[in-house]
Order: C-alpha cells, then sequence, then structure tokens
C-alpha cells in the first residue's frame, strides 16, 4: 500500500499544471493576444496612412487585430471546447482562414510576457488544445 501511496503523491506533484498555473497561462496568453493585437493594429495604421495603396494588406493586418483581441477574449472568458467553437466563429465573421488564426495563437503561446514556467506550459496547453478543436 506504500508504494501506492507514493505514486500516487508523485503523480499530484508531476501531474501537470494544477488549476492556479491554467489560469495565469490563460491571462498570459491573453495578454500576449492583445500585444499581438496592438501591433497588427498599429501596422494597419502605418500602411493607412503610408499612402502606399496596400488596401489588401490594410485590411488584413485590421482583420488580424481583430482576430487577435477576440482570441483574447475568449482565451479570458471561456473554457474547454467552447473556446475553438468561438474562435472559429470569429475567424469566420472576419474572414480569417483557421490556418492563420491557429498560427496567431500559436506565436502567441510562443510570446508570453512571464517567466513562470508553470504558467508557460499551460499556456502551450490552452493553445495546443484549441488548435486542436479548429482541425
Amino acid at each position: 500500500m506504500a508504494m501506492e501511496d507514493a505514486a500516487a503523491d508523485l503523480e499530484a506533484e508531476f501531474g501537470g499544471p494544477g488549476p492556479e498555473d491554467m489560469a495565469n497561462g490563460a491571462a498570459a496568453l491573453a495578454a500576449a493576444l492583445l500585444a499581438q493585437a496592438h501591433t497588427l493594429a498599429s501596422t494597419a495604421a502605418a500602411l493607412e496612412t503610408s499612402d502606399t495603396g496596400h488596401v489588401g494588406a490594410i485590411e488584413a493586418a485590421a482583420a488580424r487585430a481583430s482576430l487577435a483581441l477576440s482570441m483574447a477574449q475568449v482565451v479570458s472568458e471561456a473554457s474547454g471546447q467552447a473556446r475553438a467553437g468561438l474562435i472559429a466563429a470569429a475567424a469566420k465573421a472576419l474572414d480569417v482562414p483557421l490556418g492563420s488564426a491557429v498560427t496567431q495563437l500559436r506565436a502567441a503561446a510562443l510570446a508570453l510576457p512571464t517567466d513562470d514556467a508553470a504558467a508557460r506550459i499551460a499556456a502551450a496547453q490552452i493553445a495546443q488544445e484549441i488548435a486542436a478543436g479548429l482541425g
């Protein structure tokens, strides 16, 4: 029986991110998505004032900025399988391909504003779950 207890203790200790780690990971991922939205919106604004005539690029940057904002909200407010569905709906409404949404999400997961290793692991796990749900 002692061996089983030790195994259970080990599992609990090293079983992956806990609830607080997942909450911190979601917060960090949302913050990274907000930073991404800011960068994309700034790009769209700069292109708009540049007089280069790149209307398609302006629209694409603005749509992806809006999607990043939507994804940040979803990551912050929704949970589980609902996240993928909400992000898919936002991407469709903004005419952004799902592949681009997944790329933005993965990029945000790699650019987290934290050095908390458990939160980084949790954010990567959240991003992977959403990406898997998006197909």
